[in-house]
């Protein structure tokens, strides 16, 4: 079928089924609203065509070269995309449903408010790739290369993404919901405002990374690493982090109410005005951390290192500590506050 008649059937509204389009020729073709049913476009040239909200139901993609074609708010249900160049390609609004594309090509293409559900990406290259807004639904990102793409609100919803890198990735309230995320390194990254919560991220690595205002609400971070980390107002409360690693961390009014730390470490790191209330700090490292107004009411502090640590109006109220807990500025911080105290164990007397 030549690129004219293609068009013309395309422009009058003809739904285009089951026809073999293989290798064909309709690179720039103005194809904008087309419907394509169960068509084989395998090795089809695309480049550069107008295929503005087209729809591709069951249609065989594999090979077809669309790099720089226009798809916005295109519908993908049910194809097979596998090593599909979509490179630099505007995807603003596309649909991928039920779609095997392991091995596309993704780089520096626009995927901006994109929704991709229940579909198989592995080995797919989204670098460069603006995922502003996009959603990522209950599909597969297995050893996808996500490097320097942009992520901002982008949604990662129970998803598997075991080897996904996004090296010197921008996240901006990127949010990861029910995805297992272990040993995942965000090393050195931009995460602002990212949502972790409940998320598995047992051995992850955030060392040096910028995660100002990121919540870890009830995370598993068992043995993950935040050295050096810059987290300010970051959330921790609940979280599982049982050796984590936060030496050196910048964690200023970060919060870690309730949050299970035992030989977590904290040597050297600034944690002013941060909130431990609750949290258990058994056998955690303090050593000469920055602790001035912080607030470790009701802590479990048995074993703790405490060691050259600033404790200046640091709040003790109510802490657990036993003969192995050590502390060389206790003198400067404030102790359980008996008339509190008392309100706090106060019961009402039962008749």
């Amino acid at each position: 079928m030549t690129p004219e008649f293609l068009a013309m059937a395309v422009a009058i509204g003809e739904a285009i089924e089951g026809l073999d389009l293989r290798k064909g020729a309709f690179a720039r073709a103005s194809l904008g609203g087309g419907i394509f049913s169960r068509v084989d476009f395998r090795e089809v040239d695309l480049r550069g065509a107008d295929l503005r909200e087209s729809v591709f139901d069951q249609c065989d993609l594999r090979g077809a070269l669309m790099s720089g074609a226009v798809l916005r708010r295109a519908t993908f249900n049910r194809c097979q995309m596998d090593h599909v160049d979509l490179r630099n390609a505007n995807l603003h609004a596309a649909c991928f449903a039920e779609c095997q594309a392991t091995h596309a090509q993704f780089a520096q293409a626009l995927l901006s408010m994109a929704v991709v559900t229940a579909s198989t990406l592995d080995h797919a290259v989204l670098r460069a790739a603006d995922l502003d807004t996009t959603v990522f639904s209950r599909s597969r990102l297995i050893d996808v290369c996500a490097d320097g793409a942009h992520w901002r609100q982008t949604a990662i919803v129970e998803c598997e993404v075991g080897h996904m890198t996004w090296a010197d990735a921008h996240m901006v309230r990127a949010v990861f919901h029910k995805t297992a995320l272990q040993g995942a390194s965000f090393a050195g990254l931009e995460l602002e405002g990212c949502q972790f919560s409940s998320a598995d991220l047992s051995g992850a690595n955030f060392s040096g990374a910028r995660a100002r205002q990121c919540n870890f609400q009830g995370a598993m971070l068992e043995g993950a690493r935040f050295a050096d980390a810059v987290a300010p107002l970051a959330i921790f409360c609940d979280a599982q982090a049982r050796a984590a690693d936060f030496t050196g961390a910048r964690m200023r009014q970060a919060l870690f109410t309730g949050a299970v730390l035992p030989g977590a470490r904290f040597a050297g790191a600034d944690l002013y005005q941060t909130h431990f209330a609750g949290a258990d700090l058994s056998g955690a490292d303090f050593s000469g951390a920055e602790l001035t107004y912080a607030d470790l009411r009701q802590s479990r502090l048995g074993g703790t290192d405490l060691r050259g640590a600033t404790l200046f109006r640091t709040c003790l109220h109510r802490a657990r500590t036993d003969d192995r807990t050590q502390m060389t500025d206790r003198a400067r911080a404030l102790e359980t506050d008996a008339e509190l105290d008392q309100a706090e164990r106060w019961r009402p007397e039962v008749a």
